[in-house]
């Protein structure tokens, strides 16, 4: 008899594939219930391990008691069928469970959203730590491009709490990806994670946001292996038009990133076109990776935060040092570190945030988030012209990018370009619609432009939303323009309260000096208390403190004078009206030769409602 005769007498072949039927449903079933028991993720791969190894044994008992079987007996087609009738039962009861798996899976993603542990928020309290403000902006009721999308930050399932950062880090490098593909809008990071844990609905969350489209998530780790769920929600009518779920090792996670961006790009085909979508490996080493996520989640939130986030970003470079993204991350750490914090003893924070750029773009040449540090420091060095080609090609590489948006507008605001500098801000507010940081320096060119009373509804709600100390200094310095001493010694001390970059003993003295605004007695004396201070203590930030009390000579002495950060500082200040009389003096041209403003005016053209004078001597006529 031959080998194929015996194995249909003895029913191998149907033994066997009613095993496969029997593993497949309970693989079925433990995909339902292992995660509600709180079971890890290995435990379906363990199980179907365990039934795949028991798959021979099965056959060799069925070998051994189909031995006195016969094929053409009675009892052995009774035999023959009762397997088949329940190989076709358990199949069709595996494929109904796959199928309502596939069902439930998204809602479960949905709530667990909803549910996340409370670390997850306290993870990212200090970047979002305003959802009454968030949840106060009003939907827009208005057009929305189709071809746009906000990606939510994914709730973190994991056993440990401390993966929140690993949950974030996700979906923030899925925001990134997604906004690499031309003509996809994407909301920024810090605008749809304000909606973490929130309770609205996506139509609700995606009105404010201005998208038409949500992508929702979670992330489930136990040790390397990884189950990640997703889903694409049209917000028009609150309906999943895609969803997915990956158990992956966590060395795979580059390729689930891609796998998802695609399926997005895909989906909205008929409005993007056609497109591949590639994710390039940031580093091949997982724990440099990992260092690297919670440091740049640290960045994200600035404030106290940042000396950790340099500490986890140069564990990660010391893990990899040809990690381009890292050095860009702490570029950016270093850049901003002297907005939030007095500098490491013995460090030129601007130095390091150099030196971390260089390194970037050594690595990868177009890296924009190093692009765009490299600008604001040639900027704050007086190179406006490189500043500007760097800024540009920036935007070029990631024009999904509203913190870009932003440099560029401070860039072309220290230039005078006002309007342009509006539009980049209105560009940056429109991927980021909660960032108070947006919404503060719309007010600011707003107001700059005229419209003082727009710009200070929207300088209010920046400070509503965190925006606190240069939405005091600037409502303080618009203030300056009408004759109600009263508002503008309390606008002047709010200020003074919020503004946490100036030293305290600064603080101490300046609010002494708060009476003078509404007695005109009092100036003179106030006037010279700061001059004698500025001469103690040159190295402070004493430049718009002067002007404002009138010390406009002693101001420019300092301008000239004062280190790059500090001057930088006023720069941003320069074209309020409050300091007409400063750009008024002869000296000015010094001043903005130095700043490298001659040179950008030369080639981009003077400030808006200025022309300059070339001869005999170098002259800047404004209209005001």
């Amino acid at each position: 008899m031959s080998l194929i005769a015996e194995l249909k007498r003895r029913n191998i072949v149907r033994a066997s594939v009613a095993w496969l039927a029997l593993s497949w449903l309970l693989v079925a079933i433990a995909n339902l219930l292992f995660p509600a028991m709180d079971l890890p993720i290995e435990s379906v791969r363990w199980l179907l391990l365990g039934l795949l190894a028991a798959w021979p044994l099965v056959l060799i008992l069925a070998w051994r008691l189909g031995a006195n079987a016969s094929a053409d007996s009675t009892h052995g087609k009774r035999i023959a069928r009762r397997i088949d009738q329940a190989s076709v039962v358990l199949v069709l009861g595996a494929l109904s469970l796959s199928i309502l798996y596939q069902v439930l899976q998204p809602y479960a993603a949905k709530r667990a959203a909803r549910i996340a542990e409370a670390a997850v928020a306290d993870a990212s309290k200090a970047e979002v730590s305003k959802p009454a403000a968030a949840v106060a902006m009003p939907i827009n009721r208005g057009a929305v491009d189709p071809r746009s999308i906000a990606v939510l930050p994914f709730a973190n399932l994991s056993p440990d709490p401390e993966d929140a950062y690993f949950a974030d880090g996700l979906a923030e490098e899925l925001l990134n990806v997604l906004a690499r593909i031309a003509d996809l809008k994407v909301t920024s990071r810090s605008s749809s994670f304000a909606f973490r844990d929130s309770t609205e609905g996506a139509r609700e969350i995606a009105g404010r946001l201005g998208v038409a489209h949500l992508l929702q998530g979670s992330v489930r780790r136990q040790g390397d292996d990884v189950r990640i769920t997703a889903q694409l929600i049209d917000a028009s009518d609150d309906r999943q038009i895609w969803s997915e779920s990956y158990d992956r090792r966590i060395s795979d996670i580059f390729q689930v990133q891609q796998e998802i961006s695609q399926a997005i790009a895909d989906t909205l085909a008929d409005s993007l076109g056609v497109r591949t979508v590639e994710v390039a490996p940031a580093t091949t080493d997982l724990q440099a990776y990992e260092w690297y996520l919670r440091g740049r989640q640290l960045f994200i939130q600035r404030g106290a935060n940042l000396p950790a986030a340099r500490e986890l970003l140069e564990r990660a470079l010391a893990q990899d040092p040809r990690f381009a993204d890292a050095w860009a991350a702490l570029a950016g750490t270093w850049y901003v570190w002297g907005s939030y914090a007095p500098e490491p003893e013995g460090i030129d924070s601007l130095q390091r945030a150099a030196e971390a750029a260089a390194k970037s773009l050594e690595l990868q040449p177009d890296h924009p988030g190093a692009l765009a540090v490299s600008a604001r420091l040639a900027a704050i060095s007086g190179d406006r012209l490189l500043e500007s080609r760097l800024i540009r090609r920036a935007l070029e590489l990631d024009p999904n990018n509203a913190n870009t948006w932003l440099w560029q507008g401070l860039g072309l605001i220290e230039a005078g370009h006002i309007e342009a500098a509006h539009a980049s801000f209105v560009q940056a507010q429109r991927l980021d619609p909660l960032s108070g940081l947006q919404l503060g320096w719309l007010g600011i060119s707003t107001s700059l432009l005229g419209d003082q009373e727009k710009g200070e509804i929207l300088l209010t709600q920046a400070h509503t939303f965190g925006w606190r100390g240069p939405a005091s200094r600037a409502l303080f310095l618009i203030s300056l323009q009408s004759d109600d001493a009263a508002e503008q010694t309390q606008r002047y001390l709010d200020w003074l309260h919020d503004d946490e970059t100036l030293p305290v003993p600064q603080r101490d003295l300046a609010r002494t000096l708060a009476p003078a605004f509404a007695d005109p007695d009092l100036m003179g004396s106030a006037r010279q208390t700061l001059i004698d201070a500025a001469a103690a203590q040159p190295q402070g930030d004493w430049i718009v403190l002067l002007d404002v009390f009138g010390a406009t000579e002693a101001a420019m002495d300092q301008a000239l004078a004062a280190n790059q950060y500090t001057v930088q500082s006023f720069m941003l200040s320069l074209w309020y009206p409050q300091f007409s009389k400063f750009r008024a003096m002869p000296r000015f041209i010094e001043f903005a030769e130095r700043r490298g403003l001659l040179a950008n005016w030369r080639e981009a053209g003077p400030p808006d409602g200025c022309e300059l004078i070339e001869t005999p001597d170098i002259l800047l006529d404004c209209d005001a």
